[in-house]
C-alpha cells in the first residue's frame, strides 16, 4: 500500500510508520467524511483541481490518518493519484506539528493533495463549443472518496470549492451604465463587472501606486470574473514575484491589479458576436469609464502609471483602448493581439465574405480582405509614443502574427516608435507541466510565468513581402537580446513595465 506523507514542523515527515496514540483505531470506528470541498488552483492551462478538503465528522490525529489508508479518489469521473493526506484547517492549509505532537494535535479536516497534470487536471470548467465560446463552470463536480478502514463520501462538489488565488482579488463588482452601441446606433445597456487585487501595504505605505490592467480573452467572458482570472492564470499577476518587480520610489513594492469582464467578447462591435478585430468594440467607452470609476475611488493609484495589457480578445482590446485613448496609458502589454492590421469584407447583411484557400474540391476557407488598412497611419501616429511590449508565438494558428501583431509593430518602427519591443517565440510548453505542449496561441502561459524576458532585433524593413520582418522565433525568453529603452536593459517584460512612466 503506498503510504501516506504527514506534514510535521521543520520538514521531518512521517511516511507510514507506527506512531504512538492514545486513540486506536476501533475507538473511531464510527467517524466518517461528512462533507468534501474541491481546492481550485489556476495553473498554465486553467483551472484545475489539486486538492480535496474533508470535513470529518469528528476532530482526528495524525495516527487515525495513518491508520484509515490511502483513500480512491475519483473527481468529476477520473481516478486520480493521491499524493498526501494531512490535517488540515477550515482554510485547506496541512498543520504543522512536531513528532511529539502527532497525538495531541487534532482536526475535523483532512487534506488529500493529488496529482495534477494537463491530462489529469480535474478541471472544473466546460467550454461551449456550440453557443458561447466561453468557459463555464461545469454544471455538477461529483467526487468520489473511498477509504480502505473508514468511511468516505460521495458528493456534488461543484458549489462547494475554495481557491486562495482569487479570494486574493476580493469581491466581485457589477458596473452598468447606456452607452452608443456602433453598429445600431442607438444606446445599449452595457454591464461591465471586475475584480482588483488591492495590497494592504500598498494602502499603507503612503505613496501613490501603479495599477496594471488585464483583460480577459474571448473564452472568459461572461457574468464571473473567476472564470477571467482562472482561464489565463491571470491570478499571477497577484503573486510575490511578479509583484516585486514593480515599485515606487519611497514605498512598498507591489502594484494594484484590475480585471475586468465582458459578457461577451472584447471584439463584440455591437451585435454580440465575435468579430475578426476590424471594428471598434461595443465596451469601449464603458471599459475607459470603469477604469476611471475605479481610479477615482481608488486615491492610492499614480494616474501617470497606469498600464494595460491582454490576451487574444483581450489583446485587440488592449491596442483598441489605446488608438480611442492614447494618453491614458503608460504602457501596454498585449498578448497574441488580435486588433486587426486589414479590414475585412462584409456582405449587404454585415456576415465576413469567405474565400477559399483551398484545392479544387473546396478545401480551407478565410476570410476575405478589402486591401484596406485597419491599423492606419492616422492610429500608427496617435499611439507611437505609448511604450508596447508585443509577445506572440510564431506557429499561432488562431490569431496568425503574420496577420496582426508582425506588421503592426513593423508600422510603428517605420512610423518612428522609440520604446516598441517584440517577443517571438516559437511554440508554447507548459511550465506548470513541462510535457505538455499547447497551442501555440496560448503565448500568455510565458508571461505569467515570468519567462517574457528577451525580445528580437528591432529591423526597419523596406519590403512589403519580408512579413516575418527577419525575426527568428525563440523559446529563450522570446528573442535574442534583452529589451531596451535608451541606454538601460530589462530583464523582464515586468521590469520594463514598472519602468514607464507618461
Amino acid at each position: 500500500m503506498k503510504k501516506i506523507m504527514l506534514a510535521l514542523l521543520g520538514g521531518a515527515v512521517l511516511a507510514g510508520c507506527a506512531v504512538n496514540s492514545n486513540i486506536a483505531l476501533e475507538d473511531m470506528s464510527d467517524v466518517y467524511v461528512s462533507d468534501a470541498k474541491i481546492i481550485v488552483s489556476p495553473f498554465d492551462w486553467g483551472p484545475g483541481v489539486d486538492a480535496l478538503l474533508l470535513n470529518m465528522s469528528e476532530k482526528v490525529n495524525a495516527s487515525y490518518v495513518e491508520s484509515v489508508g490511502v483513500p480512491k479518489v475519483i473527481t468529476n469521473g477520473v481516478e486520480r493519484e493521491v499524493e498526501s493526506v494531512s490535517l488540515s484547517n477550515a482554510s485547506g492549509e496541512p498543520i504543522l506539528y512536531s513528532a511529539r505532537d502527532v497525538s495531541r494535535i487534532r482536526s475535523e479536516y483532512l487534506l488529500v493533495s493529488l496529482k495534477t497534470t494537463f491530462e489529469k487536471s480535474g478541471s472544473p470548467f466546460v467550454y461551449d463549443f456550440k453557443k458561447t465560446m466561453q468557459n463555464n463552470w461545469a454544471e455538477a463536480y461529483p467526487v468520489k472518496v473511498m477509504f480502505e478502514n473508514a468511511l468516505g463520501i460521495e458528493t456534488d462538489c461543484i458549489d462547494k470549492r475554495l481557491c486562495s488565488s482569487t479570494a486574493l482579488f476580493g469581491e466581485q463588482k457589477v458596473v452598468t451604465g447606456s452607452f452608443l452601441n456602433p453598429m445600431t446606433k442607438e444606446n445599449d445597456t452595457i454591464t461591465l463587472r471586475y475584480k482588483a487585487y488591492e495590497s494592504e501595504n500598498l494602502k499603507k505605505d503612503g505613496k501613490k501606486n501603479p495599477l496594471v490592467i488585464w483583460l480577459h480573452g474571448q473564452g472568459e467572458g461572461g457574468k464571473d470574473v473567476d472564470i477571467a482570472l482562472l482561464g489565463n492564470k491571470v491570478t499571477a499577476l497577484a503573486t510575490a514575484k511578479i509583484q516585486s518587480y514593480f515599485s515606487t520610489k519611497g514605498g512598498k513594492s507591489g502594484a494594484y491589479v484590475l480585471v475586468p469582464q465582458c459578457e461577451t467578447y472584447w471584439m463584440d462591435g455591437g451585435d454580440g458576436t465575435n468579430s475578426a478585430g476590424d471594428v471598434v468594440s461595443r465596451y469601449t467607452k464603458a471599459l475607459h469609464d470603469l477604469i476611471l470609476a475605479y481610479i477615482s475611488e481608488n486615491g492610492d493609484i499614480d494616474e501617470s502609471r497606469i498600464y494595460i495589457g491582454g490576451c487574444s480578445n483581450g489583446g485587440y482590446m488592449t491596442v483598441n483602448m489605446l488608438v480611442e485613448y492614447p494618453e491614458m496609458f503608460a504602457a501596454a502589454y498585449p498578448n497574441c493581439e488580435a486588433y486587426a492590421f486589414n479590414e475585412y469584407a462584409r456582405d449587404e447583411s454585415g456576415n465576413y465574405v469567405a474565400e477559399s484557400i483551398g484545392n479544387a474540391n473546396g478545401g480551407a476557407v478565410r476570410i476575405k480582405s478589402t486591401g484596406k488598412r485597419f491599423m492606419s497611419d492616422e492610429k500608427i501616429e496617435r499611439i507611437k509614443h505609448i511604450p508596447i511590449w508585443f509577445v506572440h508565438s510564431a506557429n499561432d494558428t488562431i490569431v496568425n502574427p503574420l496577420d496582426f501583431s508582425l506588421p503592426t509593430y513593423q508600422a510603428l518602427l517605420k512610423g518612428g516608435a522609440e520604446n516598441v519591443q517584440y517577443s517571438y517565440f516559437e511554440n508554447v510548453f507548459g511550465v506548470d507541466d513541462p510535457s505538455a505542449e499547447f497551442f501555440g496561441h496560448w503565448v500568455w502561459v510565458y508571461l505569467f510565468n515570468d519567462k517574457v524576458n528577451a525580445v528580437q532585433e528591432a529591423k526597419v524593413l523596406s519590403s512589403a513581402d519580408a512579413k516575418s520582418l527577419g525575426f527568428v522565433p525563440s523559446n529563450n525568453g522570446g528573442g535574442s537580446r534583452k529589451a531596451r529603452n535608451g541606454d538601460v536593459e530589462y530583464n523582464s517584460i515586468f521590469e520594463w513595465l514598472n519602468a514607464q512612466k507618461k
